[in-house]
């Protein structure tokens, strides 16, 4: 692998401890990776409901087949999901015995070599890069070394992101419980000066009043702070 792509990758290894958009991100490493190994186009497509939907692509012709693949549910990079290994073909538009839909989209849009690798983590198959020529090509192995680079860049990416936003919810679910805690505080308090008792028998009243009135214990004890509710 040659210091261009060393230095490509370094750039994105970087950018995953960052706060990014996906979409965004996916698209200039998928730019990137495409300028990097002069291909015509290429895409990134992530699995929802066991189906590939593509969420980027770089030049017209790669988002016409994408689309093809989509409505079909066939192809290259199908397949490449379907059994969790690279798909490299020279030239797709010999290949109607296996694609034969696809193929013919192909040879319309002026595609030749298709390579399709999955991204992959855990042993599940969550998405697929494909790159895509105009012109038939061999596949090297530099070529199928580095599109499995890109598609680990990309699971990367997709994994930091759901974490993230998995510690956000964590994050703001602790934040509303604390403010859950202190306004049932308040009005433990409350209750306990209007009913001249103590703090335990005051929860006790609120616990009481909710489930008369089939209510949580954190709305009664809201009303009683916000709008006077007395128990």
């Amino acid at each position: 692998m040659n210091l261009e792509f060393a230095d490509l990758l370094a750039h994105f290894v970087q950018l995953l401890p960052t706060v990014y958009v996906v979409d965004d991100v996916m698209t200039e490493l998928l730019e990137n990776s495409v300028d990097a190994l002069g291909v015509s186009g290429g895409s990134i497509s992530l699995v929802s409901g066991g189906e590939l939907r593509c969420i980027t692509s770089i030049a017209d012709s790669a988002a016409d087949i994408e689309r093809c693949q989509e409505g079909l549910q066939s192809g290259p990079g199908r397949t490449a999901y379907e059994k969790g290994e690279r798909i490299a073909v020279t030239d797709i538009r010999q290949r109607h015995d296996l694609w034969p839909e696809f193929a013919e989209n192909a040879r319309r849009l002026n595609i030749a070599a298709t390579a399709s690798v999955p991204m992959s983590i855990n042993g599940e198959t969550i998405g697929v890069v494909s790159l895509y020529a105009h012109e038939p090509r061999p596949w090297s192995a530099d070529d199928i070394v580095f599109t499995y680079l890109v598609a680990n860049m990309a699971t990367g990416y997709c994994v930091n992101a759901s974490k993230r936003h998995q510690l956000q919810q964590i994050r703001s679910q602790l934040q509303e419980s604390l403010k859950v805690r202190i306004i049932l505080e308040q009005a433990k308090g409350i209750t306990a000066d209007a009913r001249r008792t103590g703090i335990d028998e005051a929860y006790a009243l609120i616990q009481a009043h909710a489930q008369l009135c089939n209510a949580s214990v954190s709305a009664v004890a809201r009303a009683i702070v916000d709008v006077g509710l007395r128990v």
